[in-house]
Order: structure tokens, then C-alpha cells, then sequence
């Protein structure tokens, strides 16, 4: 996935608190490896750009107008729909296999057979029922060695910090009893990765469940009543697993635990306010070659890192390794998270955003395209994308009453030609609880209106059991929008955007609206008097 380039600046806002991050343990050396550990966080990405987490600014220099054609979906793949429409533009044709060099064809699909979701969309009378099964919590043991790897993309030779992990995974996971929350109207926030390190990392247990309930404090005051909270964001975890190493965001040295679960207390924090909370997964992305080197072989990560499956399982995309879901193992490997964590912590939903195929390169899965006999590179992969939806959802309503949702890209040319989400066949298949859509354009955008992004969206859920809520951008207001043509200076010359972006919401087809992101809310570092006015009109 193409990222922006971060000034200085931001980066060193960013993570502004590496230096106050602090090792869980109690010795000074323990604090300085703890910080040393920071150094290695992903500087390139950052908030203030608003491509991190997933949650992406639309891509450079691409629009409804300018984005390629829909891809070609061959005849043996199902669940692939091109008839994509934008508002002011004429329907989409399609391309064949060889995405460098489209040739508009004609193609019909059928819809995946499947069953229609069901949401849960009232309050249980107390949020703070016992699971059936309870996550692992053996502490993991620490050891160092010496690493040195070396890619087509990277070469690396440092002291690693290997983690021996909890015990693997039975591959059995039981059925949570507990009754989810989920609101029949949404207003929702997301809180990334950065957001949980600049304000949780390296927190004692008390003062981790203090400064995360001011959080929350925070989104109540604003009638935020659902949080998209990230659970897993580089193949890695923010709760006891069995299956992904501890996350460095949290502890501060990727693979080192804390003393306590911050996902069970992150949970019970927004359930005594009644608040619903959704595990934010990124389900392929995973990180550097420097942190997978560190994993142990125990977890299936670090035995495909370190095994024959690299470079299959996993592939390197310009120094980020990310899993490939063209392979069995890899989607069951995904929905075994998802049913880790809904069997394991009360959570009251699962949520991806539009982290799909990193790249459209044709050598990202070669090998398993040219096995498959599939005639259309673009189809093979929507097919592949497809499966792993499924097989989320699938296993967020086997192991409890959690709902399953995606946030992907507000353009659904984009969607389909680029990441190869075809957002219409999880609706008509009925592995899709809810859409946040992020639509992060103006009413005056001369590509991708506001207006009729919104009602796109409308028809695609129409007649479904798929609810819409409106994904809002809060971190272009006051700022100009590069690639919006007319409605380039929009949201300098107004105080109401928001509110009048849920208000056409709301009256066309929309359940909810979810805001990105907390930061922009509620941090000094970057709220803006007008970010500001605009919350407070939409407050009110």
C-alpha cells in the first residue's frame, strides 16, 4: 500500500512519549532496553498524514476519475461484482488479467451463497458476564540472541529479542457466552495503534486502566458509544495469544508481555460505560524482517518466516512482510484470531479496515496464482480476499454474539482495482455484519462527492441485513484536499462539515457514523481550533 511521506516533525510528534515509555520491569537496564526496543517503531507512519492503521487517505493522485478500470473477474470465481457506479461517473469497465496493460471487456458475476448475518443491536442488562474460555496467561520467558537476515529488500545483523511464547494454540476454541453490545444507532471512534502507544505504553496496570478510562471518559462526553480499538496490528497482539507475539506498543519491546492483559482491561473499561468495543485487526500486515526475525518458530509466523513458507506465506513488500492469502493455512490462520479473541474476551465485535493486498505487483503471489490454473490474476485475488472475509466472519459467529465489520476505502474502484475487496459480494454473500466506509470526501469533491458516496454505499447494503455507518474524516478540516478538484479548499471555508455530513447520512441510508480518529478529538498535539468548532457543531 503506497504511504505518504511524514515531515520530521510529525514523526517526532508522534512519538513524542518513546523516551517516557518504560519497561514493565523494574531495573534500569530493563527501562533502557525498553527504550532502546522504541527506536524501531514505524516513524513512516503517522497520524497526522492519516495513513496509518489502515485507515488510509485516499491514494495519491488517484480519484473516481483517474483510478484504473474494475478488474476482470474469470468464470470460476463467484462473489465478484463489477458494476461498480460513481456519483458522476459512468459505470465501470472491466479489465482483463494483466493489470499493467487493461483491455476493457464485458463480465457478469452471481453473488457467494451464504448466510445472512445477524446483528445484535440491544443492550444486555449487565456487560460483565464471564466467557467460557479465558485466554492463555502463562508469562513468557526472555532470552537474547543474535540475528542477522537478509531479503531482497533489506539486510539486518542485530541482537534480537526472542520470546519463548505461550502455549501453542489447540486449534479448539469454545463458545463465549456473553451478550454483545451493539447500539442501533453507531457513533463510533477509532483508536490506533499510535493512539494506544502515546497514551498507554509502559503504563503500570492501575495507571494503564486510568489513562485508557480517561479515554473513554473522553469519547462519552463527545456521545461516542462504540470504539474500533486495534487488537492486532502487525502481526502482532495487544492481549495474551497464542498464536501472534505480545506487541511492543504496549510493553514497549516487541514480544514482552505486561504483567496484566491489556485487552481484558481495555474491554471492561468501555463496558462499565456502556461503550461497545471492537477488536481492530489488520489481518496481513505484519512488520519488519528485524521484528519476524525475532519470532519464535512456535508461533506460525516465525516458523514460515524462518522456514520454506518465505516468501510464500509471507511476503516482503518494500521491507513490510505482510501474510498471503492465497494459501489454506494463512485464512485459517486469521480466523483463528478472530476466534481466539471473541472466545476469549467479551469483545462486542471484530472490525478490519482496508489493509487487504499491499501491492498489485504480479510477483507478491506468483506461485500460487500459476497453481491455481485461474486464468485472471485480479480475479484469483478478489477470490482470496473473499475467503479470508468469510472465514472472519465465519469465526466471530461460531465462537460468540460479536458482530464482524469492515471500514474499507470510501472509492470502490479503488476497493476492487487496487486492493481487491469487492465489497459488494460480502454484502450479497452475507459475511458482513456492518460497513464503516471511509468517506473522507467533500461535497464539493469533484471525483467522489460526499453526497453520492453515501448513496453508493446506501445501495449496496439496500435489502441486505448489512448495516452503513459513515466513516468521517475529522483531520482534513481546516486543511486543503489535495486531490479534490473544485472542492480543493472545502474544509477551510466552513464550521459545519461534519454536522452536515451526518445529518445527509443519516437521512440516506446510514445507521451511525464512526470518526477518525481520537487523536484529532481530544490531543493537543494535533486538534486544531477548527477541528474544534467543527466537533462542537457536531456535538450539538
Amino acid at each position: 500500500m503506497p504511504k505518504k511521506i511524514c515531515s520530521l516533525i510529525a514523526a517526532l510528534t508522534a512519538f513524542s512519549l518513546i523516551a517516557g515509555c518504560k519497561s514493565m520491569e523494574t531495573s534500569d537496564t530493563a527501562v533502557a532496553s525498553a527504550a532502546s526496543e522504541s527506536i524501531s517503531f514505524y516513524p513512516a507512519q503517522d497520524i497526522r498524514n492519516g495513513d496509518f492503521g489502515g485507515i488510509a487517505l485516499e491514494r495519491d493522485a488517484v480519484t473516481a476519475a483517474t483510478a484504473a478500470p474494475v478488474p476482470d473477474h474469470a468464470p470460476e470465481t463467484t462473489a465478484v461484482g463489477n458494476d461498480e457506479e460513481k456519483a458522476g461517473e459512468t459505470k465501470s469497465e472491466a479489465v482483463s488479467a494483466d493489470t499493467t496493460s487493461p483491455v476493457a471487456v464485458t463480465t457478469k458475476t452471481t453473488a457467494a451463497e451464504a448466510t445472512a448475518p445477524v446483528t445484535t443491536t440491544q443492550a444486555p442488562a449487565t456487560t460483565t458476564q464471564a466467557p467460557v474460555t479465558t485466554a492463555v496467561t502463562t508469562t513468557a520467558a526472555q532470552t537474547t540472541t543474535t540475528v542477522a537476515t537478509t531479503t531482497a529488500h533489506e539486510t539486518t545483523s542485530a541482537e534480537q529479542t526472542t520470546v519463548a511464547p505461550a502455549p501453542i494454540s489447540s486449534g479448539s476454541y469454545g463458545k463465549n457466552s456473553y451478550k454483545a453490545i451493539n447500539h442501533s444507532y453507531v457513533k463510533a471512534v477509532w483508536i490506533s495503534y499510535i493512539e494506544l502507544y502515546n497514551h498507554l505504553c509502559g503504563k503500570s496496570e492501575s495507571a494503564f486502566k486510568q489513562e485508557f478510562g480517561k479515554m473513554l471518559d473522553n469519547c462519552a462526553g463527545m456521545g461516542v458509544n462504540t470504539v474500533y480499538v486495534h487488537v492486532r496490528a502487525f502481526g502482532d497482539a495487544y492481549y495474551y495469544s497464542s498464536l501472534f507475539p505480545f506487541t511492543k506498543h504496549i510493553s514497549g519491546t516487541y514480544g514482552k508481555r505486561t504483567a496484566f492483559d491489556p485487552l481484558k482491561i481495555m474491554v471492561s473499561e468501555a463496558h462499565s460505560r456502556n461503550i461497545s468495543f471492537h477488536a481492530w485487526i489488520n489481518p496481513l500486515r505484519l512488520g519488519s524482517g528485524t521484528d519476524l526475525a525475532s519470532v519464535s518458530a512456535d508461533y506460525p509466523v516465525g516458523k514460515w518466516y524462518n522456514g520454506s513458507e518465505k516468501g510464500k506465506y509471507v511476503v516482503n513488500v518494500n521491507g513490510t512482510w505482510f501474510l498471503n492469502p492465497a494459501y489454506d493455512a494463512v485464512r485459517k490462520l486469521i480466523g483463528d484470531n478472530v476466534r481466539e479473541i471473541v472466545s476469549g474476551y467479551n469483545v462486542d465485535g471484530v472490525h478490519i479496515d482496508d489493509y487487504f493486498y499491499p501491492t498489485t505487483d504480479a510477483s507478491f503471489d506468483s506461485a500460487a496464482f500459476s497453481a491455481s490454473g485461474s486464468s485472471s490474476l485480479s480475479a484469483f485475488r478478489v477470490s482470496n480476499v473473499n475467503a479470508m472475509v468469510k472465514e472472519m466472519y465465519n469465526a466471530a459467529h461460531e465462537c460468540g454474539s460479536a458482530i464482524f465489520g469492515a471500514a474499507p476505502q470510501g472509492n470502490n474502484i479503488n476497493n476492487l482495482n487496487q486492493l481487491y475487496a469487492d465489497v459488494k459480494a460480502w454484502c450479497r454473500g452475507g459475511y458482513v455484519d456492518y460497513f464503516a466506509p471511509q468517506i473522507y470526501y467533500g461535497f464539493e469533491n469533484s471525483g467522489v462527492p460526499f453526497k453520492g458516496c453515501v448513496n453508493e454505499w446506501a445501495g449496496i447494503v439496500s435489502g441486505t441485513e448489512t448495516k452503513l455507518y459513515a466513516g468521517l474524516s475529522i483531520y482534513k478540516i481546516g486543511n486543503e484536499d489535495k486531490w479534490a478538484g473544485a472542492g480543493k479548499y472545502e474544509w477551510q471555508n466552513t464550521t459545519t462539515m461534519l454536522k452536515r455530513q451526518k445529518e445527509y447520512a443519516d437521512a440516506n441510508g446510514c445507521s451511525g457514523i464512526a470518526l477518525y480518529s481520537y487523536s484529532y478529538m481530544f490531543d493537543s498535539g494535533y486538534t486544531t481550533p477548527a477541528m474544534k468548532t467543527e466537533l462542537d457543531n457536531l456535538k450539538k
